[in-house]
């Protein structure tokens, strides 16, 4: 057994030489050895008689630079060893302060509900005295804000000894904002273009577009699939799956590209006086499936046909709807009046 603690210390080495009679064999083993070490010419230190209590620390760390540990959290009893390990500084040592710390004496736990090594013998360490083993450059996604940080590392072994924010490299941000869309999937207006790519018979690879696009993003909401698209690629998308169609009165119609190829489009009823033809897009000549709306803004009729519409439907349509908006013009004849997206002019 070791001494019990009396006080809290920098070094339970250095209690344990007041008691010295009562330190177990392996504990006065330990102590010999960094007074050797102290003492050696090499370390240019004094016998461990003349040392200062830092010199005696500093020749603890020379000793066991492998046993170095760091708390992993302030002035909390567990720690994380230089290899990785978990372990918890036990209640006979005497150093309860400090982020890191070598852990002279360790051993290993027999409980199977709490595996952390217990360090009963410990020696303070200044953070100045350890020089990093080696330096890495982590990044990682920011879901909160969307974007991708760096930060540099300063390492030694498994403990982190400093960070610092750095600028992120760009071919590793471009990665992980395209895996952080795949993950996330495509918006409403991705998934709108991938329809439009897939009616246009434009086969763009997905996993090469998000990647293509990530590379000029810097987050996640910056991915934009179109600007990755070649220049031949977006001449056919817009040939063969436009975003739009004009309409008689002049105004556009935005065409939605739905999942079983069809496409759609709302357009008030009025615009489309004089037109017979329902229009048609792609190299398969799609009908458009037009939503005819009132005044309103809601559907009153759904039709690919819309010659059909006018020669048998509009009539039934008009008498409901002229009474309830008057100021909109319901003329008897729908072939010859003016499409129009305004109201009656006043008399």
């Amino acid at each position: 057994m070791l001494p019990p603690r009396t006080a809290t210390t920098t070094s339970d080495l250095l209690s344990a030489l007041d008691r010295w009679s009562d330190v177990p064999p392996h504990v006065q083993r330990v102590a010999r050895e960094v007074e050797q070490l102290a003492s050696s010419p090499e370390s240019r230190a004094p016998a461990l008689d003349f040392i200062t209590e830092t010199q005696f620390r500093r020749a603890v760390l020379a000793g066991y630079p492998d046993r170095v540990a760091q708390r992993r959290e302030p002035h909390s009893p567990k720690l994380r060893l230089a290899s990785g390990a978990g372990a918890v500084v036990a209640p006979q040592s005497g150093v309860t302060g400090g982020e890191f710390l070598v852990a002279l004496d360790v051993h290993a736990s027999s409980r199977p509900d709490d595996p952390d090594a217990r360090v009963r013998l410990a020696s303070l360490v200044d953070r100045e005295w350890l020089q990093a083993t080696r330096v890495d450059v982590v990044h990682r996604f920011d879901e909160t804000r969307g974007v991708v940080k760096a930060v540099e590392v300063e390492r030694y072994d498994a403990l982190v000894l400093a960070e610092r924010a750095v600028d992120a490299d760009p071919q590793e941000r471009a990665k992980i904002l395209a895996e952080a869309w795949a993950k996330r999937g495509p918006r409403t207006v991705d998934a709108q273009l991938l329809r439009r790519l897939r009616f246009a018979g434009v086969g763009a690879d997905l996993d090469q577009l998000v990647r293509r696009a990530a590379l000029g993003a810097r987050a996640l909401e910056d991915i934009d699939l179109v600007s990755s698209l070649s220049f031949e690629e977006r001449q056919l998308l817009d040939r063969n799956a436009p975003e739009a169609i004009q309409v008689p009165s002049g105004r556009t119609a935005r065409l939605e590209y739905e999942e079983d190829g069809t496409v759609s489009a709302s357009v008030k009823l009025q615009e489309l006086f004089g037109l017979a033809d329902t229009p048609r897009v792609g190299p398969r000549k799609e009908p458009v499936r037009l939503a005819l709306l009132a005044p309103n803004g809601r559907p009153v009729q759904t039709t690919r046909d819309l010659r059909s519409f006018w020669n048998t439907t509009y009539a039934e349509v008009r008498k409901e709807l002229r009474g309830r908006y008057p100021k909109h013009p319901w003329p008897e004849d729908p072939w010859t009046a003016t499409p129009t997206a305004r109201t009656k002019r006043r008399p």
